[in-house]
């Protein structure tokens, strides 16, 4: 592994500034020098040394897991999030290294914690992929993301788009032409995105139009999010829909819920599919019809790519995408049986 003197040997600055910066001591530095000895960090994927006297055998080891997901609530309960963190912590406590879970508002309070010594790294879930690569560029410490899209950035995600397209498809061949897309972002980015160009792929494919008005934005606030759901439900048969798509099976769960107070029966009146396969959907009544995702094969690859970059190790690939898998289940009713045209 390079070291900080040699550092400062290929760009012509004293060990000093060179530790200045990967301690986060930069405020009488110019922004060039900084940049340039970051640079330099990341390209060699530099650890920062043992200190304090311990021997390396007692260091404790961190990585940092970071939801960067503002004001969003429950995070720590949510199935989703929960298994992944159980699976990254496992996978780490085999290596002997611990971790500290938490949530940021802002990416100076992030890089801030990323600066103690003893942390390698840090997983992160959240991040707009438009700011995912300028934040790489901004430590030394090797970041890997969840869930982020692709760019020069390390990242683990899925095939949503597959799956949202075969989710969908199969909606249609059930005879569904009416299909609205429920999602918790007004502009959706990385999963959700690629769950909505799939779900519009899929109609396309079958010459289906789609319009803006399908879309609908479910706030995180739970009251507003129930009302979306409550007038959707007074004039979805108006409107001609019989089936809703929801990106997540928590929402989807919900609105089943307040369909039924609606007199919105499902799946009678109109079938409700949600995306990951997680509690909600198996404790659903009727259960929910879904794409299944693994949030621990997502936790234990990200953590294969972090040591992989901590170690200085070959990384054949940037970006892995992991499979999906449609799960059938009650939700869902077939309009071509119910009308005798099979």
């Amino acid at each position: 592994m390079i070291t900080i003197k040699e550092i400062a040997r290929q760009l012509g600055v004293s060990p000093t500034t060179v530790s200045n910066v990967i301690n986060g001591r930069t405020e009488k530095m110019s922004e060039q020098t900084r940049m340039k000895i970051e640079e330099m960090l990341v390209k060699n994927h530099y650890v920062q040394e043992n200190r304090g006297g311990r021997s390396s055998q007692d260091e404790l080891k961190l990585v940092i897991v970071e939801f960067f997901f503002g004001e969003r609530e429950h995070i720590y309960t949510d199935p989703f999030c929960a298994e992944l963190l159980e699976a990254i912590e496992k996978e780490l406590e085999k290596t002997g290294r611990n971790v500290v879970c938490s949530t940021v508002y802002s990416e100076d309070e992030f890089l801030k914690k990323l600066s103690a010594h003893n942390v390698e790294g840090s997983i992160i879930l959240g991040c707009d992929p438009s700011r995912c690569e300028a934040l790489c560029k901004r430590t030394a410490k090797p970041l890997v993301f969840v869930d982020c899209g692709e760019g020069n950035y390390d990242n683990i995600g899925l095939q949503d788009r597959e799956g949202a397209k075969e989710l969908t498809s199969y909606l249609i061949k059930q005879g569904h032409r009416k299909i609205a897309f429920f999602c918790d972002q007004e502009e959706p980015i990385a999963s959700n995105r690629s769950r909505l160009l799939g779900y519009r792929e899929a109609l396309e494919k079958h010459e289906i139009s789609y319009s803006q008005e399908d879309f609908y934005y479910i706030p995180q606030e739970k009251n507003l999010r129930y009302e979306v759901l409550r007038r959707f439900a007074k004039t979805a048969k108006t409107k001609g829909y019989t089936a809703a798509f929801f990106a997540a099976d928590l929402y989807a769960n919900e609105a089943v819920s307040v369909f039924f107070s609606k007199n919105l029966w499902v799946p009678e009146d109109i079938s409700v599919v949600g995306f990951d396969d997680n509690v909600y959907a198996r404790l659903s009544r009727p259960s929910l019809t879904t794409v299944r995702q693994s949030p621990t094969d997502k936790g234990r690859e990200a953590v294969k790519l972090l040591l992989k970059r901590v170690y200085g190790q070959e990384v054949m690939i940037r970006s892995m995408e992991l499979p999906t898998e449609l799960i059938v289940r009650e939700s869902v009713r077939n309009i071509w049986k119910h009308r005798n045209i099979v």
